[in-house]
């Protein structure tokens, strides 16, 4: 007798392995936190487990891997809307993330984590720039374990700013963040991979080339990974331009800069030259299309990296500039951009968008060993994706149906390291949703109060 943990059987899968293998009926079988068996037909006799789930008539895909998010946003939602990005951010984010608590960054943390899941990530890449507490962080990430996510916990910096409207307590010499850095990852090196901690700059405006350098030695002495966010708008370029002479991208790949351990958030404003720097580097992208269309910054250059083998992911960006945290409408949004503003319907697929959610993210965040396809030795990531909705029947194809008519209803399981943590709209954690609603409407007029007052 075989045991497992966990067995989902009777489901179509997507494996999306390199061959990009579909299974139009089998099983997945579950050992502790990795994939032990995925098999075509019916699962064998002497296969037992402590839990089964009969997925008959539901998909089954590797989990989404959303690379880039803003957590303390989510208590904005709606909030500077109709302002592009300079002027969005000094009216909802910095204001608003000047005076934000642990606790509310919690509260943030369980809302952004489990709106996810609910839309089937199984991971999420928090891109955190509120540094002028230590506490701040380790509330976030307190609230993303809640919740049961993997998560990458990429803790940036500024080291100047104030002339673009960066607040001055959230700037910080470059040694004194990368003390808090090396500090995050001892207290948290227990967490295996569950939980990676990186680094960065937060964005070229509030960014020194002593600080880029500085950052830079410590990573690649540390081998700790980082992200950043670049050419989102013309500032970038102004900025470098004004101060160095330099577009944003060449200064970088003269420094060193560019490498396979660099995730380049937007990149909206790449060229044909600066995308051939990121290949030549390894380095990753990071596409926000909600974000991006939002704050009216543009559409990114996807083709042209997908066409360059750049690593493409996708990110849903903050909830105060998407409004949302669910990743089935940023794949919707980052097909669609792509064919509309080419007016060219096959400029991108179905099945590679699927790909930038799934294999994409999970190279992206140097984990494609383990995340990113469901094969035999990577860990138990997944969700199942049920197609008997108003919205998405009849399902002709499963990679259509989940890009083009699905929405969070659709998504019935979530699983991530082989523990179910949500299912049939509960989720694991025991947070209940309406509970936390209530939670954070509390704490956002005390926010408000104390935002008055100072």
């Amino acid at each position: 007798m075989s045991e497992f943990d966990l067995i989902i059987k009777n489901a179509t899968i997507c494996t999306m392995d390199l061959n990009g293998r579909t299974i139009d009926k089998g099983y997945v079988a579950i050992r502790e936190n990795d994939i032990v068996r995925v098999e075509e037909g019916d699962v064998p006799e002497n296969c037992g487990s402590a839990q089964t789930i009969d997925a008959a008539g539901q998909v089954l895909f590797p989990g989404f891997v959303d690379t880039h998010t803003h957590i303390f946003q989510s208590f904005l939602k709606g909030l500077g809307a109709d302002h592009r990005l300079i002027e969005w951010l000094n009216l909802s984010a910095l204001p608003y993330g000047e005076y934000m608590t642990p606790y509310q960054h919690r509260l943030a943390a369980q809302l952004t984590c489990m709106e996810a899941i609910k839309s089937g990530c199984t991971t999420l890449c928090e891109f955190f720039y509120t540094d002028q507490n230590p506490e701040l962080a380790d509330g976030c990430i307190a609230g993303m374990e809640d919740t049961g996510i993997r998560s990458v916990f990429i803790r940036t910096f500024q080291d100047r700013g104030e002339d673009y409207g960066m607040p001055s307590c959230m700037i910080q010499t470059v040694e004194k963040a990368m003390e808090e850095v090396a500090r995050l990852r001892h207290d948290y090196a227990n967490r295996g991979d569950m939980l990676s901690i990186w680094t960065g700059p937060d964005v070229t405006w509030s960014t020194s080339k002593e600080g880029y350098r500085t950052m830079l030695d410590y990573c690649l002495a540390e081998n700790v990974r980082y992200a950043m966010h670049i050419d989102e708008t013309e500032v970038d370029n102004d900025m470098c331009q004004k101060n160095y002479g330099q577009d944003i991208v060449p200064m970088l790949d003269e420094m060193g800069f560019l490498t396979d351990k660099m995730l380049g958030v937007h990149c909206v404003n790449l060229t044909n030259d600066e995308i051939r720097r990121f290949a030549d580097n390894g380095v990753s992208v990071s596409y926000n299309p909600v974000s991006n269309m939002y704050l009216g910054s543009g559409a990114a250059p996807i083709r042209e990296c997908l066409d360059t083998e750049v690593t493409v992911s996708v990110g849903t960006d903050g909830a105060a500039s998407n409004n949302t945290t669910d990743y089935l409408e940023s794949l919707k949004f980052a097909a669609l951009i792509q064919k509309g503003f080419t007016r060219d319907a096959a400029r991108i697929t179905a099945s590679e968008t699927i790909a930038m959610g799934t294999n994409g993210g999970a190279k992206a965040i140097g984990m494609e060993d383990k995340l990113g396809s469901i094969e035999v030795g990577k860990r138990a990531d997944m969700f199942l994706f049920e197609p008997r909705h108003l919205k998405s029947i009849p399902m002709h194809d499963p990679y259509a149906t989940a890009v083009y008519s699905s929405s969070q209803e659709n998504i019935s399981t979530t699983i991530v390291n082989g523990k179910v943590v949500y299912r049939n709209g509960m989720f694991a954690c025991g947070i209940d949703e309406r509970n936390l609603s209530d939670k954070i409407t509390c704490e956002l007029g005390r926010l408000k109060i104390q935002m008055e007052r100072s």
